[in-house]
Formats: structure tokens, C-alpha cells, sequence
């Protein structure tokens, strides 16, 4: 028989902020809060360049052709954080890349990656800012 389990809070036992999940196999643990996105978005370049959803995702802001920041509501604890991206097609025969996650500056220099701010850069084949349509990120690592 199928049980429901409804609450509004999980707190570890031992350690208020870990709680360890039983993995596949039953041979394994994994920390459930280390396995959670931090912060993602799904963000519009092209036309208005806003954001289309978010979770701890402020707001965004437009750097350049193909590029934008996302600045987070709640920060990461340091610079050590992972980002996945991902992008729609264009409905051309271009193709295109996210080469860079971390920090550019509002000129569009590199910088180093921070606590509170990620950027996309999407570029075609000739190496070119390719503004799209829907361009979407995942965040994982500790918050502040």
C-alpha cells in the first residue's frame, strides 16, 4: 500500500543541513542538498531579453549580441560553483555554443567568476554573439 508523507521543513538529524538519501543499490548515499541546483533560468536574448522562469534568478541583464548576466537573489558561498547551459535552436542553419560561464564585465571582458552573478555567451560558427530565443542555465554548489 502507497503512503503519503506531507511536510513543509526537512532537517538532518545529526547535522540540520544535510540530510544523506539512500542511492540505487542500496550501497550508496548521496547528500541531498550537495545534489540540488542552487539556482536556474531560462532566459529570453533575442526580442524583450527577459526572463521566461527562474528559481533564485533576480533578474537578468543584456551585456552585448549573444550575451547576458543573471544576477541570483540568494548568493553561493564561494567562486567554487558549477554552471550547466543549455540553448534552443535558432531556426537557421547556424551553428552555435555557449562558451563561457562565469562573469563578463558590461564592456564584455572576462572576469572572474562570482558569488552572485552568472553570464552566457552564445556564439555562431563564425564566432559571432548569436542572440536566441531561449537560453537556460542550472547552477550547482553551496549557498551563502
Amino acid at each position: 500500500m502507497a503512503s503519503i508523507l506531507k511536510v513543509n521543513t526537512f532537517t538532518g538529524a545529526s547535522t540540520a543541513g544535510s540530510i544523506a538519501v539512500t542511492g540505487e543499490g542500496n550501497s550508496t548515499t548521496t547528500n541531498l542538498q550537495q545534489g540540488l541546483a542552487k539556482a536556474w533560468a531560462c532566459n529570453e536574448q533575442d526580442g524583450t531579453n527577459g526572463v521566461l522562469d527562474s528559481f533564485n534568478q533576480a533578474s537578468i541583464t543584456d551585456i552585448g549580441n549573444g550575451q547576458h548576466s543573471g544576477t541570483r537573489t540568494n548568493n553561493m558561498a564561494s567562486v567554487n560553483w558549477t554552471v550547466g547551459f543549455l540553448t534552443s535552436a535558432d531556426g537557421s542553419s547556424n551553428d552555435y555554443s555557449m562558451v563561457h560561464c562565469g562573469m563578463r564585465t558590461a564592456n564584455g571582458t572576462l572576469s572572474d567568476k562570482s558569488t552572485s552573478l552568472v553570464s552566457c555567451y552564445v556564439k555562431n560558427s563564425s564566432h559571432s554573439g548569436l542572440d536566441l530565443a531561449n537560453v537556460g542555465y542550472q547552477i550547482f554548489g553551496d549557498l551563502a
